[in-house]
Parts: structure tokens; sequence; C-alpha cells
């Protein structure tokens, strides 16, 4: 059976009991707590309601997120294309990419006689 958790009428302390009406006796201060349908079926529409609270402060917070995030990357799009206007060479990336393209000829160069033999093993 599904177990729920209560805070004791008397000590207001939690306990935790199984979801049937039933006496149940409070681990804490012992006091007797008469658990009715009544009270049952109460928890579980407040518990349907919570969830409904919960998920729509869960979506209104993804909105949040996603509308920062898509803003924050406007602004550093919008700095980056600026910068790139006020100085072409800002960024080294061509440089960078020139210099990977001769280190890959360079590689390639030093292995050409295994790239030769690699032709004739089988596949």
């Amino acid at each position: 059976m599904k177990k729920i958790v209560l805070k004791c009428p008397k000590c207001r302390k939690k306990m935790k009991i199984s979801d049937k009406p039933a006496k149940y006796r409070c681990p804490h201060c012992k006091e007797v707590y008469k658990y009715t349908k009544l009270k049952q079926m109460t928890g579980r529409v407040t518990r349907v309601f919570t969830g409904i609270g919960t998920t729509t402060k869960d979506i209104k917070n993804g909105f949040v997120y996603k509308y920062n995030t898509a803003k924050n990357t406007y602004k550093y799009m919008k700095s980056m294309k600026q910068n790139m206007k006020n100085n072409p060479n800002w960024s080294n990336y061509h440089k960078e990419q020139q210099e990977m393209k001769e280190m890959n000829k360079a590689n390639k160069a030093k292995t050409g006689f295994k790239s030769f033999l690699n032709k004739f093993k089988r596949k």
C-alpha cells in the first residue's frame, strides 16, 4: 500500500503512515491519530492541486530560462559581430586553421610509406 507523510496534530512532527483509513500512533509523542476516509480524499485532492501548481511553476521557469538564454546568446553574438567589424584579425581562427592544415600535410608526408602499405591490406 502507498505510504504518505503527515504532521502529527499534537507535536507537529512528521509521521509516515499507509494511505488507508485507520488509527495510527505518532512515533514521537505517542498520540493516537485517526485517519478517516474524508481525510484521505481531501489529502488526495490537495496533492493533485499541489502537483498542478508545481508543474505550472516548472513550465514558467522553463520559459524564463529559455528566454534568458536566448537573450544572452543574442548579446554575445552582437558583441562578437561588433568586435569582428572593428578588428578583422580579432580572432586568430583562420590563422589556426591554416596552421592545422600545414601540420596535417607534414604528418601525411612522414607517413607516406605506411599509407602505401595500407593499400595492400585486406579490409
